[in-house]
């Protein structure tokens, strides 16, 4: 793996990116009033600067927002959109762990297409999997011989 490959997994890996309420706010499409309700219930959590007491939410809370008001917009009451979004957060930290474990790194070939290189085949070693996305966003697996760096 490329060392700024490695500084992006370890950022990623951190879940110290925090981002301020109005700006979850606008991400998510759920309203400052909501998220200061859902957090007074215990829904999410922020962490608050001691000064001026600004909330800050990390980019794993921003996922659980986004989760419980697709809930929401789905028909869920409030109660229920909680609780699809906590069962769903499992699946959620499968996903974390399959991009910090498995990405190795991220290129580009000659036509542009980017390249996720996924690693090695855990039962034969000498072949490596990688993904191709195109330039209209389409992706393809791939599998090939491993390539000596």
């Amino acid at each position: 793996m490329d060392a700024l490959g490695k500084q992006f997994r370890e950022i990623f890996k951190s879940n110290d990116i925090k981002i301020g309420m109005t700006e979850l706010a606008k991400v998510t499409g759920v309203s400052p009033s909501q998220l200061r309700y859902w957090e007074r219930k215990s829904f999410i959590h922020s962490q608050q600067d001691q000064q001026n007491k600004n909330h800050h939410f990390s980019l794993m809370t921003a996922y659980q927002v986004r989760t419980i008001k697709f809930y929401l917009d789905q028909g869920y009451t409030l109660q229920v959109a909680v609780q699809k979004e906590h069962e769903r957060r499992t699946l959620g930290k499968v996903f974390r762990h399959f991009i910090t474990d498995r990405i190795q790194s991220i290129d580009q070939d000659d036509n542009g297409d980017g390249l996720v290189m996924l690693g090695k085949l855990d039962d034969d070693p000498t072949k490596e999997v990688y993904a191709r996305v195109d330039q209209d966003g389409k992706t393809t697996l791939h599998l090939r011989p491993v390539q000596d760096d």
